[in-house]
């Protein structure tokens, strides 16, 4: 296959002769385009033609009448040594090349290893231009440019593809960085993938008395109808849900951060609940027609797949929409009574009050821990437009609040700490009885302001508000740490991660647990939890830093070197005195044993 077209061209597909006459070029379409080619084709040719040949054959068979057609793929072309095929959905296009990846396993277990057929495979999110021929655009040759980076058997994605991938799930991902590509003059941020596996054998450890109480998942509630104006009212179901049974302290409720990732998937319950750890699981169906509502919801026990209880309610789409849903309160108190035999008590959550907002809403959450700049900025223009027409929508504020956070941290914005302070601040005063905006609050009181007495006082009452609140918990592992408190550290990083399991926020949450258990001393846990955290994001200098801080403190010096160089690499000028600086907890004595860990490392001193 030739990766070298130029951009904005496609190589002819095989077989079209030059006077054949393509047919219609459709409009430009959102596609995820995988491109694999064989490794080292011309030196096997030359020496095993026909074997190569024969074998090549059987592999394009395989991809067009099986894996393709099982995984809604369409095959665009092939060529003597590659294949390009298109997909709607980056999830079925990974799970396609994964497949593919395996066709020569049994064939080269008996073959010596110069002869063995190897595949690299690489994928990208574009927008192409579509006919029975081809497809086109300047995207298309980009993942024949990711695939060159991928070594034999490998598979490379771009972040576009990365960003619609929940990792654990969808596949293993590992951040390769921002990486140089032929003809192509910005770096691209390129991820490898791999088969997903089950979770991280490092399981959490539980907190206090945690175990004692069962664990709930919600999993956004399905549309029985393909209504665009619909699209948001399973998120509305389940964070309602969420926020209804998280105010009782006798069940403990799965994050929305983790379970939103697991809507529109027909997945066992089972399943759900490996990736989980959850005891119960909560989800349903829903049908609207006009303003009429009609829920389908079921509680199963995971552990034998038992249905605890189940129900058809009718409601109104505007029920949602109101401060306390009634209906969501109905299937909240009746799933509540199923498990612990009593009701739950009615809580206040209040979604915009217009559906295309609301919409808009979890678009900007959802974009928020984007590794591309692209889609971590329009997450900021998104709540940034909330916030516009909802001046006192709290959940809004909160949510950019933690946007500039990040941003700061990224180097994307200077000087936020007075938006970010008077963000965090206007969202608990607009609703003072909301956990997440008390948490937000606390955090931007601890980073921007360096009020820790504020900030602990603020979690204290965000848990006192809601026991699952998981930002909370591990906001208070952080604060702990920064006080020099490091053994009171360890327990609320454990439920911190227990919490929040998977979703787009596992990097972020398992980098702040990693230091907040370096800091109390759990110097193995913490170095597993921050590798897996730089697993997942690759350019996150905060994990690098508490990793080679780690790693020192256990004596694995030069591997933390090692970490030190990359992080150099990625923040250059980074010295021992900045890290002083920018510490919440520079003014507590342990910050001085971090910096010496990372001058050990080699961070320069100043």
């Amino acid at each position: 296959m030739n990766p070298h077209a130029s951009p904005g061209k496609s190589v002819p597909a095989a077989g079209a002769g030059e006077d054949a006459t393509p047919a219609l070029l459709l409009p430009q379409q959102q596609k995820i385009v995988l491109v694999m080619d064989l490794v080292e084709s011309v030196r096997l040719m030359a020496a095993h033609e026909e074997d190569v040949i024969a074998a090549w054959r059987g592999f394009v068979a395989f991809a067009r009448d099986t894996v393709l057609p099982r995984n809604g793929g369409r095959l665009v072309k092939s060529l003597g040594d590659g294949i390009m095929a298109e997909f709607d959905s980056a999830r079925d296009g990974v799970v396609a090349a994964l497949a593919l990846q395996r066709h020569f396993d049994q064939a080269n277990a008996h073959l010596p290893a110069d002869r063995r057929l190897y595949l690299r495979a690489g994928l990208n999110a574009t927008h192409v231009f579509v006919d029975d021929l081809d497809i086109y655009g300047s995207g298309v040759n980009l993942a024949a440019r990711i695939a060159s980076l991928a070594g034999p058997g490998e598979t490379m994605v771009t972040g576009e593809v990365r960003d619609q991938l929940t990792a654990g799930i969808d596949a293993a991902l590992e951040d390769m960085g921002e990486c140089y590509v032929k003809h192509v003059e910005q770096p691209v941020r390129a991820f490898r993938v791999g088969a997903a596996g089950p979770r991280p054998l490092l399981a959490p450890q539980h907190a206090g008395g945690a175990a004692l109480h069962p664990t709930i998942a919600v999993i956004p509630f399905s549309s029985r109808a393909l209504a665009h104006e619909h699209l948001a009212i399973g998120e509305l179901i389940a964070d309602s849900l969420i926020a209804h049974l998280g105010k009782t302290a006798d069940l403990k409720v799965i994050s929305r951060l983790s379970t939103t990732v697991l809507r529109h998937r027909a997945m066992p319950v089972q399943q759900v609940s490996r990736q989980l750890n959850a005891d119960y699981v909560l989800s349903g169906s829903y049908v609207a027609t006009g303003p009429a509502l009609l829920v389908t919801v079921e509680l199963v026990e995971t552990h034998d797949g038992e249905v605890l209880w189940s129900e058809r309610l009718a409601g109104e789409v505007a029920d949602l929409l109101q401060p306390a849903s009634a209906l969501c309160h109905e299937i909240a108190s009746a799933a509540h009574l199923a498990i612990l035999g009593r009701a739950v008590d009615q809580a206040m959550h209040r979604p915009l009050p217009t559906l295309p907002e609301q919409s808009l809403l979890f678009a900007g959450i959802a974009g928020i821990h984007h590794v591309t700049k692209e889609a971590f900025r329009f997450s900021g223009k998104a709540l940034a437009s909330v916030i516009e027409r909802h001046p006192r929508h709290a959940e809004a504020h909160s949510w950019l609040a933690m946007w500039y956070a990040i941003a700061t941290n990224r180097g994307l914005v200077q000087d936020a700490q007075g938006i970010a302070a008077d963000l965090g601040e206007r969202a608990q005063h607009t609703d003072p009885e909301s956990a997440f905006a008390t948490t937000v609050c606390g955090l931007t009181k601890a980073y921007f302001r360096h009020d820790l007495d504020g900030a602990a006082q603020c979690y204290a009452r965000a848990l006192s508000l809601n026991p699952n609140e998981a930002l909370a918990w591990l906001y208070s592992a952080t604060l702990a740490a920064w006080q020099g408190r490091g053994r009171d550290a360890v327990a609320p990083a454990r439920r911190g991660m227990e919490l929040a399991p998977i979703g787009p926020l596992e990097y972020y949450v398992k980098s702040q647990a990693g230091m907040a258990l370096m800091c109390g001393g759990e110097l193995v846990e913490a170095i597993a939890v921050l590798r897996h955290a730089l697993r997942l994001n690759a350019s996150h200098t905060a994990t690098h830093r508490a990793l080679a801080t780690a790693l020192t403190m256990n004596g694995e010096v030069e591997e933390a070197r090692g970490v030190v160089r990359e992080l150099l690499r990625l923040e250059p000028g980074f010295t021992t005195e900045i890290f002083m600086r920018r510490y919440t907890g520079r003014d507590h004595p342990h910050a001085r044993v971090l910096a010496q860990a990372l001058e050990e490392a080699g961070v320069p001193k100043n």
